[in-house]
This record gives structure tokens, sequence and C-alpha cells, in this order.
């Protein structure tokens, strides 16, 4: 009965972002950040996908998304032709790093990027010509961007097969988080004073959510208030230093769309979280004492 119930929520979840997104495309109703609205559908997605059909379909509907981002990221960063046969790797870890989420395979996942991708990356690099100048760069930057959008983001789809419930706590909080953000932030570049004012008006809001959450969740509520806390730091740090990256390769807040930082930018704030609670809920569950 329970099942039944945690099911039917999640899919009229899904079902609710899917009309209010065929109700703003009829009536040509257009937000500043619909890409993020987009987003987030993608996420309902996946975890309608996981509790309707099954958690296969759900597990490769986030490795396209992990697709869009490294294809955009490759389109921005300054690599070489030569280096054409690193990035092909990076896009073939991410089959191959879905593969041990689908199979549950921890063990072979934990090392699957930041070992055998980062081991064999290099050596790819390397056979795409003689050119050595520039291949340290290259390596670097491959390697970053496939452990951000690749690796980090995959974490979400391991704490979906914990528990869908678990995983759409992660992507409403970090949803708060970046709406207040939103909402709170000067027009000019925020300050670090600026973060604290955000983390303050997110911090409450999270932990009542997550408490609320804990019906379908299960986790005990001294966790819940931890992970409250925890998650809005969690975005701060992830937002400020994927922006540095951002600026970096000429990505503007003011001229994103697909292809130029769009997708990068809409999944900055669950980079650093999604790994940390993965493993934090992951720690806990396996302590009988704890969960």
């Amino acid at each position: 009965m329970f099942t039944d119930i945690s099911k039917t929520i999640v899919i009229l979840i899904f079902l609710a972002f899917s009309l209010f997104l065929l109700f703003k495309k009829i009536f040509k109703i257009r937000f500043r950040y619909d890409s993020y609205i987009n987003y987030m559908w993608t996420f309902s997605l996946i975890f309608a996908a996981s509790e309707a059909v099954s958690f296969e379909l759900a597990i490769w509907i986030l490795a396209f998304l992990c697709f869009m981002a490294l294809r955009e990221y490759f389109t921005l960063v300054d690599i070489r032709l030569q280096d054409r046969w690193g990035i092909m790797g990076a896009y073939l870890s991410i089959p191959f790093m879905i593969i041990f989420i689908q199979l549950d395979y921890y063990g072979i996942f934990i090392i699957s990027i930041p070992v055998y991708a980062f081991l064999g990356i290099p050596f790819l690099v390397t056979l795409g010509g003689k050119e050595i100048k520039g291949t340290l760069l290259s390596i670097g930057i491959i390697d970053l961007g496939l452990f951000l959008l690749v690796y980090c983001i995959g974490h979400i789809g391991y704490l979906a097969l914990f528990s869908t419930w678990w995983a759409i706590m992660l992507v409403l909080n970090v949803a708060i988080c970046d709406l207040i953000s939103i909402v709170v932030r000067k027009k000019k570049d925020h300050r670090w004073g600026n973060v604290l004012i955000q983390y303050f008006f997110s911090a409450p809001i999270t932990v009542t959510l997550i408490l609320v959450l804990s019906y379908w969740t299960n986790i005990p509520w001294l966790h819940c208030i931890f992970l409250g806390l925890l998650i809005p730091v969690l975005v701060a740090i992830g937002r400020h230093t994927i922006r540095y990256i951002e600026k970096d390769i000429g990505i503007s807040s003011n001229q994103l769309r697909p292809g130029r930082g769009q997708v990068m930018d809409n999944l900055r704030s669950l980079l650093y979280a999604a790994p940390v609670v993965f493993h934090y809920l992951r720690y806990f569950s396996m302590r009988s004492d704890a969960f």
C-alpha cells in the first residue's frame, strides 16, 4: 500500500511538470529560467521512469543527460584536434560507469572513472598525434569535465537505486537553494557575504523539507537535520566553484543557451551535493544502528 502511494506521488509530480510545460508552450509563456524548469522536468521524468517502468530506463536517461552536459563542455573548452581519442574515451566512460550502477557494483562504480578512465584517457590523448605541447592541459581538461559532469552526476543515479525518494529529496532541496539564490542575490557578482545570506535563508527551508519527506525517505530526524544544514553549503560551494570555471571558458550568465553553458549552469549546484549526500546516506544506511 505504501509503495503504491509513493509511486503514485512520483508519477503525479512528473505529470504536473508535464502539464505545466504543455500549458506554457500552448500559451507561449516565457520565463527567464525556462531552461531550469526543463531540467527539473528531466529529473522528474527520471524518477517517474524509475518508479513506473524500470530503474534501467531511468539510469540511461540520466546517462543521456550526462552526455549532453559533457558534449556542451567539450564544445566550449580550448582543446586540440588531436585530442579526439581522449574525448572519445570520455564519452565511452559514460556507459562504462552506468552499467556498474545498473548492476549495483558499487566497488567498481566508485573507481570506474577516478581510476580506470583517468588512466586510460591520458594514453588515448597520446595516440591522437605527435604534437607534445599541450598534452598535460588536454588531459586535465578532459578529466575535469568527465569527473564533474559524468561521475558526480552519476551519483544521483546510484542514489535512486537505493531509494527514488532519496534522489528526489536531493534534487528538490538543491532546487530550493537555487531558487533562493535567484531571489536574494544582487545583480553584481556575489560575494561570500551574500552567499551566507542565501545559506541562512535556505537552511531552515531545507531542514523542514527533508523532515517532511522523511515519511517517504525513512531517514531518521537527526540525519534529516544534518542533511538540511549540509546541502545548502554544498550547493554554495558548487555554484561558486563552477562559476569560476564557466567564466574561464567564456560562459556568460546573460547569454546561456543550449551548447553555450546552459546545461552546465543548470547542473552546477548538484556537482558537489550529489556525491557527498550519496556517500553520507550509503554509509549510515549500511549501519543497522543508524537507520
